[in-house]
């Protein structure tokens, strides 16, 4: 009996670049399990959306501008994220 083969969730292998779960996990310094299952979006989209939020801190936007622009960000990588599993039966 074959082994289960892992499905990486990253959006650039969900667009079939080859890149595995596990470099997103150490680049963002994320929990290892989370590595091939769907909550490592998530947690790669919670991540950007802090360091998005601080960016526009830093330029200068008040707390609820800054989180409102990066939860647009956010939100538009989600719905982008979606279509991509839902295009290949993952969800």
């Amino acid at each position: 009996m074959q082994p289960k083969k892992k499905i990486n969730y990253n959006k650039e292998a969900l667009q079939g670049i080859e890149i595995d779960d596990m470099e997103y996990v150490k680049h963002f310094k994320l929990n290892p399990s989370l590595a091939y299952t769907p909550q490592l979006n998530d947690a790669i989209l919670n991540r950007v959306f802090k360091q998005n939020v601080d960016g526009f801190r830093q330029r200068g936007d008040k707390p609820n501008v800054a989180k409102t622009k990066a939860g647009r960000l956010r939100s538009d990588a989600k719905a982008s994220i979606e279509a991509l599993l839902a295009a290949r039966n993952l969800t």
